[in-house]
């Protein structure tokens, strides 16, 4: 690369000038350098890195209008030590609190900031892993819109929460914050953010869509201060439901019967129902039956079960979610 100051810029100094360099000894081309200092076109040099290190051959170190230094600052005793209280430091904010500082593909925020965004990551990562379940077509984009307080102010940390929920959901590899913008380009699934400023019924809301090459699925979702996490919206059809352990989700006509009809099979089932939240709009209906934790001897929504479910007549769709 073409030095920053080559002979050309270096005449164009003032005589008394004087060049410090502590950034990269390639940005000064040393010998220019060592020449204008000689002809007094440049007063002298302060320089802590060379193009080649350690400077054994360099024509300006050897001059007596330059003050030359090594380069190992980061090496002295005293630096090592505030390098490893830094370490075990930031080590131990992240394990106590989450808060991550100083990483360069990861964003830093203030403990105060974390703290008020925490319920609203866990909110983005359950919806990302609800919409995830829902979709069987391949998704092209996802996107995500904040309103309220949530459209202020840097929202990367949701980001990545939205698509390790999603990713989650369909890939056997680890998803991390950090690597899951990543995975969502290399599979040619577009992200996108937006904020509104339109009033809604919620302090703070997050609406987020896919499309698919099938259509769209849209859901929003709320924090509720004593219920935590909830689902408000899907598909435009208005809906209150826990997201919150293994949910069986239904889209079907709006008539009479239905709740009955899905509460039979699962009874059937012995599959206890601990909540059964129903929507309706001018599209149909959509029902959201939260199962109650189960262990592994105990009955589970089976695909056999959501056979039965979706037999029922009025019932359009039906799946299993896992948040």
């Amino acid at each position: 690369d073409r030095p920053l100051f080559d002979a050309d810029r270096l005449a164009r100094c003032k005589p008394t000038a004087r060049i410090i360099n502590t950034a990269r000894g390639t940005l000064i081309d040393e010998s220019a350098l060592a020449d204008a200092i000689a002809r007094g076109a440049i007063g002298g040099a302060g320089l802590d890195v060379f193009a080649v290190e350690p400077p054994t051959d360099s024509p300006v170190a050897r001059l007596p209008q330059v003050v030359a230094t090594p380069h190992i600052a980061g090496s002295t005793r005293e630096a090592q030590e505030l390098v490893g209280l830094e370490t075990a430091t930031c080590v131990r904010d992240y394990l106590k609190g989450g808060i991550v500082r100083n990483a360069v593909n990861y964003p830093s925020l203030a403990p105060e900031e974390l703290t008020r965004l925490q319920p609203y990551i866990v909110l983005a990562r359950r919806l990302g892993a609800f919409l995830g379940q829902l979709t069987t077509a391949r998704t092209e984009t996802i996107a995500i819109r904040y309103y309220g307080e949530l459209s202020e102010g840097n929202n990367e940390m949701l980001v990545g929460a939205t698509l390790v929920g999603f990713f989650g959901t369909v890939l056997s590899s680890n998803v991390t914050p950090i690597n899951a913008r990543g995975l969502a380009k290399q599979r040619g699934i577009e992200v996108i953010e937006s904020r509104s400023s339109r009033p809604r019924n919620f302090t703070n809301l997050i609406s987020m869509k896919l499309h698919t090459s099938e259509g769209e699925r849209w859901a929003e979702g709320a924090v509720f201060e004593h219920a935590g996490p909830r689902l408000v919206m899907l598909d435009g059809v208005t809906v209150e439901a826990p997201l919150d352990g293994t949910l069986v989700v239904i889209r079907n006509s709006d008539q009479p019967g239905v709740i009955g009809e899905v509460g039979t099979v699962l009874g059937r089932h012995k599959i206890n129902i601990a909540t059964f939240a129903l929507g309706r709009g001018p599209a149909g209906a959509v029902a959201v039956v939260k199962i109650d934790a189960t262990d592994e001897s105990e009955p589970q929504v089976t695909s056999a079960v959501l056979a039965e479910i979706r037999a029922v007549t009025a019932v359009q769709q039906a799946a299993v979610v896992v948040v």
